[in-house]
């Protein structure tokens, strides 16, 4: 195989087929990538003289000698991934090949971008200490914010000062390791897709709510961005809401559904001012007015779920971020007004509902990912 392009894409098919089936003989590798076994053999012998594969016992005999068979080496090397987005914490994870998180940190911060990128430095300093650092491919940090992929620039951010500041290379001038940039959403998606919740499903949209409300796309298992880059801004989408008087406003899904507009609205009923997790409290002790508008902020987004459906028809929607706090009452109830206006399947049934696997963790465990993708295609 002398042609460059079609060695490296065979190495990546290799490698995320070994990942698929968590073991695979090679043998069963030359049969699914329709290449030769002295050709397989040859590039598996490299990556277990780079110790990203090792041989993990012998299989079943389908009547002649048991195969030796392949997995990944979950300590050939390491990701650290990093959630950028909440009010009070940056929180920051170690994850090694195979996505099992083996460290992680969660350091306070001030919203102003100097302290951001000090903070950042720390915290990647904390995650580096578990392990030796040349193992370390790459720090991924997922951002509230519109992120050019190609430039590995964030180019809008409402929320955090990082706008069109060069996060990722003043950083990597600092810690001495390659810094990728992600929306948040999209990591979150990629951690469900490949560890989480949506690892059987190659279509999923991923839904965060909190601070603000977004999705994450993937299409075959890849992020779907759109073609200027911001697919799943679905925060955007305009609700009608009903007036007291008569007749509708409309209204942002985010100005409805985040969480500070959560505690205007409890706030407003108890004429007090409410925080966040008395907001959660009350309402898993089944205060009826708290109730009240967690099955209104539910009906909302599933209302804007029931617009992504029905235009993707995903295989599954995963509700992650502060949903997953929720508990399985609000899981109905988003649920049953989802299916309510679904398009129904003709074939092959409707797109499943659940919860993140990963919780508040999953965007830190998707920047990670972020790496570790690059990892698996050979690109570092």
């Amino acid at each position: 195989m002398n042609n460059p392009q079609a060695k490296q894409k065979s190495r990546q098919q290799i490698l995320w087929l070994i990942k698929e089936h968590e073991q695979i003989s090679r043998a069963d590798l030359a049969k699914l990538t329709g290449l030769t076994r002295p050709t397989v053999s040859s590039i598996i012998a490299d990556f277990v003289d780079k110790e990203l594969v090792i041989e993990s016992g012998k299989g079943e005999s389908c009547g002649g000698k048991r195969p030796i068979m392949l997995k990944l080496n979950p300590d050939a090397c390491f990701a650290i991934g990093i959630d950028l987005g909440d009010d009070y914490l940056i929180r920051g994870v170690l994850c090694d090949l195979c996505g099992n998180v083996v460290a992680r940190e969660d350091l306070d911060y001030e919203n102003d971008f100097e302290t951001i990128i000090k903070v950042l430095e720390e915290l990647i300093a904390l995650l580096a200490a578990n392990v030796p650092k040349e193992k370390i491919k790459g720090v991924g940090i997922a951002v509230s914010g519109i992120v050019d992929t190609e430039s590995n620039e964030i180019v809008n951010s409402s929320t955090l000062d990082i706008e069109k500041k060069q996060l990722a290379k003043r950083l990597a001038q600092r810690c001495r390791f390659n810094v990728f940039l992600e929306n948040r959403p999209n990591a979150a998606a990629l951690a469900e897709t490949q560890f989480g919740a949506g690892k059987n499903f190659r279509n999923i949209v991923y839904i965060t709510s909190g601070r603000g409300v977004g999705a994450g796309i993937v299409i075959n298992g890849k992020i779907f961005r759109g073609s200027f880059g911001t697919a799943g801004e679905i925060g955007e989408i305009r609700l009608p809401v009903l007036k007291e008087g008569g007749g509708f406003d409309r209204h942002c899904l985010e100005d409805l559904t985040r969480a500070s507009a959560i505690c205007e609205q409890a706030g407003k009923i108890k004429n007090r001012r409410m925080h966040y997790n008395e907001v959660m409290e009350a309402y898993r002790n089944g205060d009826a007015e708290i109730c009240a508008i967690m099955d209104q902020s539910a009906e909302h987004m599933a209302f804007a779920a029931q617009i992504i459906a029905d235009v993707l028809n995903p295989e599954a929607i995963i509700l992650g971020g502060r949903a997953v706090e929720l508990g399985d009452e609000y899981l109905r109830t988003f649920r049953t007004y989802f299916e309510r206006g679904l398009a129904k399947a003709l074939i092959g049934g409707l797109t499943v509902v659940s919860y993140s696997q990963y919780g508040h963790l999953g965007v830190a465990v998707g920047g990670a990912v972020v790496v570790l993708d690059l990892v698996m295609d050979q690109k570092i």
